[in-house]
């Protein structure tokens, strides 16, 4: 009796196929510029042609865009630096909660604390993490220039050595669009 239960007369297979290597085709490479855009660039449906033609968005405007979707808790979570505000908000209540309460003894007044703590150090999260958001996209801006810049040097001193002002303006043309 064989590994598969098979009868162990049965003979071996007469004919062994024999393994190949997979060789895939190669992909042509996509490139952003070729790809159909994923959004069209039309305005919102959502707000009247009149409106958008014509004047400024409006306070009232605003406030009529709200919609009871916009709370959802999916969308806090997702926003930038909403954890770390709400980590120091539960912290600072935690502390001003029970130092209040172990020093006054007072539930009711240590509750109030304990929100007020929440909420200022909801502001004090939300602050300080929005700050180094700010300061690393600045860096991040002026690395890009810099680089950039280094670029345009090198080309620069690369045209000077051939003498080729054609390509310097491809490279330009290629650098400025977005």
């Amino acid at each position: 009796m064989g590994w598969f239960g098979g009868n162990s007369n049965a003979a071996p297979p007469s004919k062994v196929s024999m393994v190949t290597e997979y060789k895939p085709e190669p992909k042509q490479q996509q490139y952003l510029e070729d790809l159909p855009p994923k959004f069209e660039d039309t305005e919102s449906p959502s707000a009247p042609p009149s409106s958008q033609a014509n004047a400024q968005a409006t306070l009232t405007d605003a406030a009529k865009s709200i919609q009871l979707s916009d709370f959802t808790i999916d969308r806090f979570i997702n926003m930038p630096c909403f954890r770390e505000a709400m980590i120091t908000g539960f912290q600072a209540m935690g502390v001003l909660g029970v130092i209040t309460f172990l020093i006054r003894k007072d539930l009711n007044k240590s509750l109030n604390w304990s929100v007020g703590g929440f909420f200022l150090g909801n502001m004090v999260g939300w602050e300080q993490c929005r700050s180094l958001r700010r300061k690393s996209m600045q860096m991040m801006e002026k690395a890009k220039q810099d680089r950039e810049e280094r670029n345009r040097r090198k080309w620069q001193e690369l045209q000077k050595s051939q003498g080729k002002d054609d390509d310097l303006e491809k490279f330009n043309k290629f650098n400025s669009r977005k």
